[in-house]
């Protein structure tokens, strides 16, 4: 339904938006936020449409302030739309004319719902200063597109010397994906550090320059930014190491090749989102963006502008001449002329061969990668150097990344090894650790895994002591319930929408030699709870006797899941929990990460008893 009202007041269309409510069964009360759309006329249809899509994905409020003709008296028209005209929600659409024009902030405050957080959005030439101007300082959080201005460099230069928290930008939005890109290569071996990077795009490509940035602040080294033909947008990203260059290079439309040394040239899916994709992922938080800003503010400005074309630096081998060759494929060619000579397989496999396959194919993704090492304390040092490396590319890419430590020796080792890493201040100040469980004992006690952990170097780390988030002490069964209702509560605060856990990027889990994990011990109810992300553990089979445990689903909605095992005692849990899937007495068969699932073992806990005789003593478990 549409509804306009010409030369109105905002005490008329607000009297029409409750009419409105109650006769068509708008449920604009109950959006989680309010969209603040600013633009021009020419731009209104447009943008209009494309938030109508955003908050589709993200249902939202809108409020359209269409800057019209200034000349002439003041007037107000405007036009509400409802139901299936504003897609998931209710649209106001607010026409400035004359001197009203350049008092949008005051025609728009008495539409605005108490307690409704407000994010503006400008799809054009926005103010110099954003956050600063009327509209903007109402707002909570504050779009704009400087890809979209006329001037996207002198934009860019604007937000940054201007950027308050809050601000970001649609240009920042669309290399999502080539940033989680680059950010995954360099989390693959070899682990060579970055010594240089070069961005090929089109003048003027504001997205260019913002990965430009976020290279140079992240990385810390020298990046060039090179000019590619007009209208060829972002062309290439290489980042220079010693063993030979990383290429993420643009291919066909919604395409791309990513080169590295050592491993095959791969083909990977790089579409750039529209604006209304953009839109949406920007509407789903309302947190400042620190990435974006210290790309922004720190990293743009290091960034070198090199005045040599693309093409006589691709000569110079300074940059990818263009998409790297794909390897052949090993099947069988599907064209139309191989096909003529081909005859059809008279033989049909047997369900339960079909069967036999599925299982195997089953059981091998189950089992996880294995990294072995030579001993415990070579073990808690590439476990440690991949948990940075793991870490501070998932800060690079979301602005933040959670790790579920461990207890035990290992667990100790691997913080030990930690804390000799040469750790970025700024990137560990988003990093928020938590463990997988704790022993219920007061604070301080030598059994919790969190004092173990201080005792092995965990306050040496740069992390603030707001995000260390210890499970909840004490000493009493009567307490138990109290406590692991308290973690619940920190967990999900820190929880994704729907979740009752942080997004852990990592989980490290020691198995003991009964194949427990964290504090889920075999034939256990709490192995089989889904309704909780932390469980309270009694009675428990290893002392202490009270636990706090993560829940099975908690731990395997995580994107890597580490089983880091030390020891010959523990080497036949070892086998048995990556031979099977879901066995009750064997909880370390239960958990897996949804990317990556890794057994970090030592010689001896992979079954090299030769190897065991020479190490030390197993590590002890949970």
């Amino acid at each position: 339904m549409i509804v306009d009202l010409p030369s109105t007041t905002t005490t008329d269309i607000s009297k029409r938006l409750i009419a409105l409510r109650h006769s068509v069964g708008a449920m604009a009360m109950g959006r989680v936020l309010t969209l603040l759309l600013v633009t021009d006329e020419e731009l209104a249809d447009t943008a209009i449409e494309v938030a109508n899509d955003a908050t589709r994905q993200h249902p939202a409020r809108i409020l359209v302030l269409v800057r019209a003709n200034r000349r002439g008296a003041s007037r107000l028209d405007g036009q509400i739309r409802v139901g299936g005209d504003a897609g998931a929600s209710e649209i106001v659409i607010l026409r400035l004319f004359g001197e009203m024009a350049d008092h949008g902030a005051s025609v728009v405050t008495p539409l605005l719902l108490p307690d409704s957080p407000i994010v503006a959005w400008w799809p054009g030439e926005p103010p110099a200063d954003v956050a600063a101007s009327p509209l903007g300082a109402m707002a909570r959080r504050r779009i704009t597109d400087a890809g979209a201005c006329a001037k996207p460099a002198t934009q860019l230069r604007r937000r940054a010397k201007h950027y308050e928290p809050g601000d970001t930008d649609l240009s920042w939005t669309r290399i999502t994906r080539w940033r989680g890109l680059l950010a995954a290569a360099l989390d693959e071996p070899p682990h060579e550090p970055v010594t240089s990077a070069a961005v090929v795009a089109e003048p003027g490509e504001a997205s260019a320059d913002l990965i430009a940035g976020w290279l140079a602040q992240a990385l810390d080294v020298p990046v060039q930014r090179v000019n590619s033909a007009q209208g060829t947008g972002i062309v290439s990203v290489r980042l220079d190491r010693a063993d030979g260059p990383i290429d993420l290079v643009r291919a066909d439309e919604g395409l791309s090749t990513l080169a590295q040394p050592g491993r095959p040239t791969r083909e990977v899916a790089l579409s750039i989102p529209n604006a209304a994709e953009c839109l949406a992922a920007e509407l789903r938080r309302l947190d400042a963006d620190e990435v974006y800003a210290a790309s922004l503010t720190d990293g743009l400005p290091e960034v070198t502008r090199r005045t040599v074309g693309a093409a006589k630096a691709a000569r110079a081998g300074e940059v990818p001449a263009g998409p790297a060759e794909l390897p052949d494929s090993d099947g069988p060619s599907m064209s139309a002329r191989a096909l003529q000579g081909r005859k059809p397989r008279e033989e049909v496999p047997s369900q339960t061969r079909l069967q036999e396959q599925v299982d195997a194919a089953v059981a091998e993704a189950g089992a996880g990668t294995v990294r072995e090492s030579a001993d415990p304390d070579s073990l808690a040092g590439a476990v440690a150097a991949a948990l940075v490396s793991t870490l501070e590319a998932a800060v690079a890419v979301r602005g933040v990344a959670h790790v579920a430590l461990t207890g035990g020796s290992m667990g100790a080792r691997t913080m030990g090894a930690l804390a000799e890493q040469d750790l970025s201040s700024e990137v560990w100040s988003q990093v928020h650790i938590w463990w997988g469980d704790e022993r219920f004992v007061p604070e301080g006690d030598a059994d919790r895994n969190d004092q173990q952990a201080r005792d092995a170097g965990l306050e040496r780390l740069p992390v603030p002591a707001a995000n260390v988030h210890s499970a909840p002490a004490g000493s009493s069964e009567d307490e138990l319930g109290e406590a692991a209702a308290r973690w619940a509560s920190e967990l999900a605060i820190h929880a994704p929408e729907g979740a009752r856990s942080p997004q852990f990027d990592v989980v490290l889990l020691g198995v003991g030699p009964d194949a427990h994990v964290a504090s889920l011990f075999p034939d256990r109810p709490e192995l089989h709870e889904t309704d909780r992300g932390c469980v309270p553990v009694t009675d428990s089979p290893k002392p202490p006797p009270l636990r706090l445990s993560l829940t099975v689903p908690a731990i395997n909605a995580a994107e890597r899941v580490w089983l880091v095992v030390a020891g010959a005692d523990k080497a036949e849990a070892v086998r048995a929990a990556r031979a099977t899937r879901d066995d009750p007495h064997l909880p370390a068969s239960w958990v897996r990460g949804t990317a990556e699932t890794m057994w970090w073992l030592d010689r001896a806990a992979a079954g090299n008893e030769q190897a065991a005789a020479g190490n030390d003593q197993a590590a002890a478990g949970n």
